[in-house]
């Protein structure tokens, strides 16, 4: 097998062994999708041949399946992945400090907004009940409803086409 294809097989194999525990009734099944991936990898001439194979044969999709089916495996960071994290989030912040703050600044002020005709609407129906007018209130509107979606349905019975 060509080195560059021994790559692309071992990228496959070494996956299960080192992010996913492999459960025990699915044993059987990854030792047969490992031999069929060894045995492209023994026919195929080149790293592209490989993979144009390995995706038009089905074993990239018996390869997801087969990974869905796994349990991934917990990964603990280390330092200095925990370090690299924080400075690319510190670098990503400062390059997109400005939309990040008028996102924030438009997000509050929706919710504010949201808020405030919530309480208005809130209010007027509180006003609307003490004064023992809530009632006529929605028997208008719901009146102005059924006549607005009658005028609209009789207008596209009749429109021209």
């Amino acid at each position: 097998m060509n080195e560059y294809v021994r790559v692309s097989v071992n990228s496959r194999v070494d996956f299960f062994n080192k992010y996913y525990d492999v459960p025990q009734q699915l044993v059987p099944e990854v030792q047969s999708f490992v031999a069929e991936i060894n045995a492209l990898g023994e026919r195929c001439a080149d790293c592209t041949e490989f993979e144009a194979r390995f995706a038009s044969s089905g074993l990239s999709d018996r390869f997801n399946l087969l990974l869905t089916r796994c349990t991934p495996k917990p990964y603990q960071m280390t330092a200095e992945e925990k370090n690299f994290a924080k400075e690319t989030a510190k670098q990503m912040f400062k390059e997109n400090r400005s939309e990040i703050i008028k996102h924030e600044i438009s997000e509050v002020a929706d919710h504010v907004m949201v808020e405030v005709e919530e309480e208005l609407i809130a209010q007027g129906r509180k006003t609307m009940i003490e004064h023992d007018v809530y009632d006529d209130y929605t028997r208008a509107s719901n009146y102005i409803d059924m006549a607005t979606e009658t005028t609209s349905f009789l207008g596209k019975l009749f429109k021209k086409k």
